[in-house]
Order: structure tokens, then C-alpha cells, then sequence
């Protein structure tokens, strides 16, 4: 179908309450949590735990039913709506708005035959990974195996094979969406391009996504894993990795990583409070091949921490060991258009300086295709950095953002190229993200889907 939103009501001054709170509630399979009630907090409570979450009532949808009933009520009584399934993404635009939680949602229907998946906001990478185990196909998967495959390909989604295959969004053949209005319906190529573009990394802010059809690849011998050095060599591993993303094929992934891990009790004792250098990797080639890759960059150093080997598509996701609870991180993402070696010692300066950065990875991206056309389907950077840190109170948080933006201007002599959403940092904009004329065309289609501005998206346009 395609859909044309008709003009609501929010236009009004946004209640600082939810009206009609009890007719709403009966009207749901899901529940419905309204401030200082037992479960409100924690339902309100996103993945990253740094943002501080103040909606005014959440809905946790037990269906795309309800989805369509909370949108409908919050449109008619002038009330903004937030969509999120598991909270990777969310920011303090959230504020004031009616919160629907999409995780039960949990549609999975994979068709080996025709390489697609149908899949709701509630299900993981992970998950979707474990049911495509032994197909000979995956999906475009990134670091994290929590993360919502529909909110990975809703922000472009930097993957493990984009080298290969492109961007997470470009994986995108169809979806299933609530507009502000309350409609409900499936769109795809045929009924209404133009949303399927800008659903393609512009991410759900003029309709709710609650189910999307996408692309699986069909891989060889998938292989992978990471390898550790001590921080003493990370100079010289930084330089072995960075000369080998020069030659390597493109089927094959390699990022590095400075780690500092603080000196916390609960941490292993061989880690804690140590700095360590990874190279991490993933081929469609097999592991011979990948073995190839890794031998001179093994050469530099001892190897302290090994996990190479055949990998089935779960297992993908195990492979930077990122953690899988919710934590207080602050992240930002830097794209770059050459990556010089005079770029390496600053760089390292930057992820070693102490207190600074639990992590400042390094991709390889360079040769990804642009599969379908969208709003973040073109990978335009040869490499990205992404530097993350924990941030647990308020005052950590203002300090990660100031030394992120400083290590943006360190950057600034090899810095080209724009960003997927999902790496650019909260408290900046999509400019980081698309040129103008791309901005304008997402702004152009949401005032037609969402003219009276009921969605909100945790980046301004």
C-alpha cells in the first residue's frame, strides 16, 4: 500500500500527563506503565543506562496490534511517540513522550529458498544468527548479538560483511509500519519506494516498524575471531593491521582496537586495569584464507588471547566480546577517507591517554558496495573509528563527550566521508550522517508520513 498520513493533532502543547490513560489500558494486550507505578521504571529504562528515560507512560506492545492502539491514542491527544525494542540508540529526545517498548514482538520466519527473513523489532542479531546456523546463510550481523536486527538495519548498520555485501539497510526489501494516523500495512518497492528509502538507515521517525522482510547472504566458509596483544605492541600490530586492510580481499573483515580496562575487582586479574590491542576478523573465504591474512600481523607480538576458527552465523556476534547487559556508555563515531601511517601514533595517543576511552576501534571499510538505494546504504568512508567509554553519573557523561570531540579534531586531517547513523554520537545531528540534499529528501518524506511531528527519532535532522 501506500500511505499518505492525514493531519492530527499535535500540534496542541503536549500533555504533561497521559489523558485517558485507563481507556488506553483497556484497550491493550501489552501493559501500560504510567509514572510511579511498580513496573514504570524499569520499563522505561533503555539499554544504554546513561540516558536518563522520563516518558510520560510506556507501553510495552504485546503485538503489532498494539502498536497501532498506542499510536492512534497518543495521535489524537497531541502526544509524541518513541519506538524501541531492546533501547540500543535511544537518547534524551525521548523526554516527555509516549515510550512503546517493541520486544515482544518476536516474529522470526526465515525462507532458506528464497534467502529472505521476516523479522520483529523484538528478536537479536543473535537470534536471527542461531536460526540461520547450518543454512549456509546469514544476515548482515554486526559486533553485538543483542542488538535489534530491525533497529541495526533501521540506523545502516556497520557489519561484519560490509566490505562484501554493503550496509545493514541496503538488506531491506520490505516492512511492515504504523503511521501517525494509525495505519497499519506492509510497504515495499512496489507500493511506496520512497519510505522504503528512507527506512533504509533513516530510521523509524515518521512511522513504527514492526516487522521487516530482508536479504540473507549466501556465504562460503565462514571463519573469525580476535587476537590480543599486550598494549606494549600496539604500535606495531596498529601498523601490521593497518598494512594488511591495504591488500586484503573483500571478503574478508579486519578491525583493531585499543582496550583499557579499568582496575574494577570484578574483572579477570590478566585484564584487569591492563591495556591490550586486538585484531579482529571475519572471512566468507574460509579459515586458511584468513590465516593467511593474520600471519604477519601474529608476527609482531605474543599473542596473549586467541579465538580464530571456523564460525558458524551465531557465533559471529561472540567475536569483539562486547557486553551483553545494559551499561552507561557513551560512544561516537569518526569516518575516515585515509588512514596514513603518520594517522597510527596519533591515534594511539588519543586511546591510550589514561581515563579516557574503554575502547577506540578502528574498521575497515573500504570497497563496501551500495546494494539497494537509501537513505544510509552508502558506505562512503575507507575507515571508521568508534570510541566508546562508561560513563555511570551524569558528570562522566559530559566528560566522555568532551574528550570524544577531541579526539574528532585529532582526526580532523584524515577525516572524509559520512557516517551510518548507528555510529553517530547522540548529541550530534545527521549532518554527521548525509549530506544536505539527503537530510532534506528524509525531512521532505516525513512531513508527508508525519506532518504533525507525533514521532520522534533519537538524532535531529
Amino acid at each position: 500500500m501506500t500511505i499518505d498520513s492525514t493531519p492530527t493533532s499535535t500540534s496542541n502543547p503536549m500533555p504533561a500527563q497521559l489523558p485517558e490513560a485507563d481507556e488506553l489500558r483497556s484497550r491493550l494486550e501489552g501493559a501500560l506503565h504510567l509514572p510511579g507505578d511498580a513496573g514504570f521504571d524499569l520499563a522505561a529504562l533503555p539499554w544504554n543506562v546513561s540516558v536518563a528515560a522520563r516518558p510520560i507512560a510506556v507501553v510495552e506492545a504485546a503485538d503489532a496490534d498494539d502498536v497501532q492502539t498506542a499510536v492512534a491514542h497518543a495521535s489524537r491527544h497531541g502526544i509524541r511517540v518513541t519506538v524501541l525494542g531492546p533501547g540500543h540508540g535511544a537518547s534524551s529526545r525521548l523526554d516527555g513522550t509516549l515510550l512503546i517498548r517493541t520486544g515482544a514482538l518476536r516474529r522470526l520466519e526465515v525462507s532458506p529458498d528464497a534467502r529472505t527473513a521476516i523479522v520483529g523489532p523484538g528478536v537479536s542479531m543473535g537470534e536471527l544468527q542461531a536460526a540461520l546456523d547450518g543454512t549456509g546463510l546469514t544476515a548482515l550481523a554486526g559486533s553485538s548479538p543483542v542488538v535489534s536486527a530491525v533497529g541495526l538495519v533501521l540506523q545502516g548498520g556497520y557489519t561484519w560483511l560490509t566490505r562484501q555485501y554493503g550496509a545493514a539497510a541496503g538488506a531491506l526489501r520490505a516492512a511492515e509500519v504504523v503511521t501517525a494516523d494509525g495505519q497499519r500495512g506492509w510497504v515495499d518497492e512496489s507500493t511506496d519506494p520512497e519510505l522504503l528509502w528512507g527506512l533504509r538507515g533513516g530510521g523509524g521517525r515518521y512511522v513504527a516498524v514492526t516487522a521487516i522482510e530482508l536479504d540473507l547472504a549466501l556465504v562460503g566458509e565462514l571463519a573469525g575471531g580476535r587476537i590480543m596483544f599486550p598494549a606494549d605492541f600496539a604500535h606495531a600490530v596498529l601498523q601490521a593491521w593497518a598494512q594488511a586492510t591495504r591488500s586484503v580481499d573483500q571478503a574478508t573483515s579486519l578491525w583493531a582496537s585499543v582496550l583499557n580496562f579499568p582496575p574494577l575487582p570484578e574483572l579477570p586479574e590478566p585484564i584487569r586495569g591492563r591495556s591490550f590491542v586486538t585484531v579482529d576478523a571475519v572471512t566468507t573465504a574460509g579459515l586458511d584464507a584468513l590465516e593467511r591474512v593474520l600471519a604477519p600481523i601474529r608476527a609482531v607480538g605474543p599473542v596473549v588471547h586467541d579465538t580464530v576458527g571456523p564460525r558458524q552465523p551465531s557465533e559471529l556476534g561472540a567475536i569483539c566480546e562486547e557486553p551483553t547487559d545494559p551499561s552507561p556508555a557513551v560512544q561516537r563515531g569518526v569516518a575516515l577517507r585515509e588512514l596514513p601511517d603518520a594517522a597510527l601514533p596519533v591515534i594511539l595517543g588519543a586511546a591510550t591517554t589514561p581515563g579516557r576511552f574503554l575502547q577506540v576501534q578502528l574498521r575497515h571499510l573500504s570497497g563496501a558496495p551500495t546494494t539497494r538505494d537509501g537513505f544510509a546504504t552508502e558506505v562512503e568512508a575507507e575507515y571508521v573509528v568508534n570510541a566508546l567509554t562508561i560513563a555511570p553519573v551524569p558528570e562522566a557523561v559530559t566528560a566522555a563527550e568532551n574528550s570524544m570531540e577531541a579526539l574528532a579534531d585529532v582526526l580532523a586531517p584524515w577525516a572524509g566521508g559520512t557516517l551510518l547513523p548507528s555510529f553517530v554520537a547522540t548529541w550530534r545531528d545527521l549532518g554527521d550522517a548525509a549530506r544536505p540534499d539527503r537530510i532534506e529528501r528524509l525531512v521532505s518524506l516525513a512531513r508527508r508520513l508525519d506532518p504533525q511531528g507525533v514521532f520522534t527519532a533519537s538524532l535531529d535532522a
